[in-house]
């Protein structure tokens, strides 16, 4: 793609400069992103993937390390002889003034008496200006059934940012970086939060109080604030009561979304009162439980009125996606698609997706997992933009024994809802 403006032709400057990958890098991805395992056959006899060597291990443990190379490996009871498994890494650097975030494919080949096979492929780099405008240069997409295919045959060229991009680079990212001087001093030095790191850099660059928070080590109220920010704007001065008295949640989630129902039950979300509690679920569970009762006194078509001025909106943005369902032998997940379907879930999971309406988040789309006989299991938020599931909850906002089948299975159809989406 040509550039059109300034700032890409900078960005397309920039980008044939940059150097090969480290070496150090690649050996870091290898050790930290892929599976070191031992081929163990009925007769206890374990073959390292890494290095090829065989020994005899009859122990219970899953993991053990091998005699010839010290590595850590995974006890895989076997009779194959190959594996093949990839993963998306990242670097992050600077260039002529860019933050730049170069994402790669690395592939690991484990054949059983050999030494294990790696090879990586740079993918995209995701550019950000000191100004926070970012800019992607990638390889060109080619037709096919999954979200992540590529022309390897192409070059990395300026391309248009797309939600692909996003995906792949919300993935592990080598720890030692370096990046702007305007980004060292608002707060990203060291180690980074669990978060995507493009994200975290244009955060930074655009709002104040995410360099408070990175610049107070306070990680996990980064990593929830960055992937929502619509809690960040409604729960910021809570947040800074609560840290002025040394409140510290469990789970930022469940904070954020206590604050609101305590806000709508009409208390002082400004009190260290309410907003510092002890047990946050039990807490959480009484707000929602008064909010609750506060509601069924008044007339439902009254509270349905309320709620649906988002419906038209609803409709339009979330319509795309009502036709996907996705199952297995167990469970089925389905879109809720409409505002009493919201209600209803609500009231029968006992939390609070309708009281909080989570209808209006335009980057979330809502699901509700369950069994086959139709009885609800879970209920799923799947972030459009990060197109992975940020929050699954159950009853009172419990996890279920199926709470990793249910989040594995929206994952792995992540690309459905990204085409199902319409280009803007």
């Amino acid at each position: 793609m040509r550039p059109r403006n300034r700032f890409e032709r900078e960005v397309a400057a920039s980008n044939v400069k940059l150097s090969a990958i480290s070496p150090k890098a690649v050996e870091w991805a290898v050790r930290n992103t892929v599976k070191h395992i031992a081929f163990r056959t009925s007769g206890h006899k374990c073959t390292c993937g890494d290095c090829g060597h065989k020994f005899d291990y009859k122990g219970k443990g899953r993991y053990i390390r091998c005699p010839q190379c010290r590595h850590k490996l995974e006890v895989t009871d076997t009779l194959a002889r190959k594996r093949k498994e990839s993963a998306y890494f990242s670097t992050i650097g600077r260039v002529d003034g860019f933050h730049v975030q170069r994402v790669f494919l690395l592939t690991a080949v484990t054949r059983k008496g050999r030494k294990l096979d790696t090879w990586q492929t740079e993918v995209c780099r995701l550019w950000l200006n000191t100004d926070g405008k970012a800019a992607v240069t990638s390889r060109a997409r080619a037709l096919g059934h999954y979200m992540d295919c590529f022309n390897w045959f192409s070059g990395i060229e300026l391309r248009n940012m797309t939600n692909v991009h996003w995906v792949i680079s919300d993935c592990f990212v080598y720890p030692h970086y370096s990046t702007t001087r305007e980004l060292r001093r608002n707060g990203m030095r060291g180690r980074l939060p669990d978060c995507h790191p493009t994200r975290l850099a244009e955060a930074l660059l655009t709002d104040c109080r995410i360099e408070t928070m990175m610049k107070a080590k306070d990680f996990k109220a980064v990593a929830h604030f960055i992937s929502h920010p619509f809690d960040l704007n409604r729960c910021w001065q809570p947040y800074k009561i609560a840290k002025r008295h040394r409140y510290e949640p469990e789970d930022y989630g469940l904070w954020c979304d206590t604050v609101s129902l305590i806000d709508k039950c009409g208390k002082d979300i400004h009190s260290v009162k309410y907003i510092c509690p002890k047990d946050l679920k039990a807490d959480h569970d009484r707000w929602l439980a008064k909010a609750t009762r506060m509601e069924e006194r008044r007339r439902d078509m009254e509270r349905m009125v309320r709620a649906k001025r988002y419906e038209v909106d609803y409709y339009r943005e979330k319509s795309c996606f009502f036709g996907i369902v996705l199952s297995d032998s167990d469970i089925e997940i389905s879109v809720l698609d409409s505002i009493e379907a919201f209600r209803a879930e609500g009231e029968k999971m006992k939390h609070c997706v309708f009281e909080c309406g989570y209808y209006a988040k335009s980057d979330s789309v809502i699901l509700s997992a369950h069994d086959l006989s139709g009885k609800r299991i879970e209920t799923v938020e799947f972030s459009i933009k990060q197109g992975k599931v940020i929050q699954s909850r159950g009853v009172c906002n419990s996890n279920t024994e199926f709470h990793d089948r249910i989040i594995k299975l929206v994952n792995d159809n992540a690309y459905r809802f990204l085409e199902a989406k319409p280009t803007s």
